[in-house]
């Protein structure tokens, strides 16, 4: 059609999006013919560092957003333009501009539509190398000719915004998948993160990238902490908490103190060590963040260390504390999600608390609050393993009214469809609640008899 060779691909790109209703970055990356994989390499060496860590996967989430993936930043879109021989707002439509962060739309109004031809990275020039001289030995006017060279060093680093946006990104991303998804392999992806911000921190960074890395060093430590523990490993999970306190003491951040706490807090209580528990719930709460990770979550971490020693006078103060704040509108979601635990987590936690210090029938309304919330949140938003803790501890608590039919209509349902794998509390609490079942009470009932070893043989077979 007479289109000069170099402009071919803006007119397909532009084809894909009006008759196709392609989105426009996979329309871009369509037109410029290149696989996802493709894609990645050359934004890697856009980036002059083939190490960057940029994957096809990635921008196969970039071009899902805003309907679901990852939101590119401002930073990634313009190193994707140069990918694709174009300016990065063509890389954004009008659904894209909706979900924008102010300051991002501000930036695309801002800057004129000029666009970007593909530009091969520059090799980046050695530093020359200079010896050391004694300084009596040097003329006046070579005192000090160092200094400025010296001080641009200070500006090379091994990390840019992209990578750093990025590696917030898959946390925030398997913060929220772990939902849904085998406790296994988010640990395995969060240590791959782990392992490259070990890496990154190896080299030179300016102070803020450098504390960025150590922010983010103890939030995948502190994750990795608290799903070992559902694991069970609660050795390792001491260890990764372990190292996630020392990044948060380097990085002198309130939140990721809190963080660390939160998960220090709830392995603790599965290893059984409640007292130590609470002790650090508590001086998690110490650490004022400003709303980012409510108080919610430490404060009912608190109150369960405390009734696992069965301290009635504190665990009754925590719970109305957190009857106080408690936001019922308080969802999934947000880059903290996977620590501000959802409304059903909240309420199954004070039930749990207030069953342990005999305060039954308080401790089914809180259930039955948690089981409702429960079946409100969206499939992805439901933690798998708070089905089974919700019927388990409710059917305890039946148990405690003198209610053993109450308690085998509870866990019946969950008994006949089978318990699966499971996190490490789900079996703990199958035992506990078989050892209920065989103590005096019920001891010469033929149904709780008959109750405690379908829970023994669930306990057995739910391994996590």
């Amino acid at each position: 059609m007479g289109f000069p060779e170099e402009a071919i691909p803006a007119q397909v790109a532009k084809n894909l999006v009006v008759e196709c209703g392609i989105p426009p970055r996979t329309a871009w990356r369509l037109a410029s013919e290149l696989s996802l994989d493709v894609a990645a390499h050359q934004y890697n060496a856009v980036t002059g560092d083939p190490r960057a860590g940029m994957r096809g996967t990635r921008i196969w989430e970039y071009e899902q957003w805003p309907e679901r993936g990852v939101r590119p930043t401002v930073a990634a879109l313009r190193v994707l333009a140069r990918v694709y021989g174009t300016s990065w707002k063509c890389l954004l439509g009008l659904r894209d501009l909706e979900q924008l962060p102010a300051k991002d739309l501000a930036e695309y109004h801002a800057e004129p539509d000029t666009p970007v031809a593909v530009a091969a990275p520059e090799p980046e020039a050695a530093p020359s190398a200079r010896t050391p001289v004694r300084a009596e030995g040097r003329a006046e006017e070579e005192i000090g000719a160092g200094a400025l060279d010296d001080a641009i060093l200070l500006t090379k680093t091994n990390v840019d915004d992209v990578q750093l946006d990025d590696l917030w990104a898959d946390l925030d991303f398997l913060g929220g998948a772990y939902t849904r998804t085998a406790p296994d392999s988010i640990l395995g992806q969060l240590a791959v993160i782990a392992d490259r911000t070990a890496a990154l921190l190896k080299g030179r960074q300016r102070p803020k990238q450098t504390q960025d890395l150590l922010l983010v060093g103890a939030k995948s430590s502190a994750m990795m902490a608290w799903i070992a523990g559902d694991l069970g490993r609660y050795r390792r999970s001491r260890e990764l908490n372990s190292a996630a306190w020392l990044y948060t003491q380097y990085a002198d951040d309130r939140l990721a103190r809190r963080w660390v706490r939160t998960s220090q807090a709830r392995v603790a209580f599965w290893a059984g060590n409640g007292i130590e528990s609470a002790k650090l719930a508590a001086d998690g709460l110490s650490y004022h963040v400003g709303g980012r990770l409510t108080d919610a979550p430490l404060i009912l971490a608190e109150a369960r260390g405390w009734s696992s020693v069965r301290a009635e006078g504190q665990v009754l103060d925590a719970i109305a504390r957190w009857t106080a704040i408690e936001d019922p509108g308080l969802g999934a979601g947000g880059e903290d999600s996977f620590f501000n635990i959802t409304k059903d987590r909240r309420h199954y936690m004070a039930g749990n608390s207030l069953l342990s210090v005999g305060q039954a029938s308080a401790a089914l309304r809180e259930f039955t609050t948690a089981r409702e919330a429960f079946e409100q949140l969206s499939l992805e938003n439901r933690w798998e393993a708070m089905d089974p803790m919700i019927r388990i501890d409710t059917g305890r608590a039946h148990l405690r009214l003198d209610d053993l039919e109450g308690a085998a209509a509870q866990v019946g349902p969950l008994l006949d469809a089978g318990v699966g794998k499971q996190p490490d509390m789900v079996r703990a609490m199958l035992k506990l609640m078989a050892t209920e079942l065989s103590g005096p009470r019920w001891r010469s009932v033929r149904t709780a008899r008959n109750l405690s070893e379908a829970l023994l043989d669930a306990h057995a077979s739910a391994r996590p």
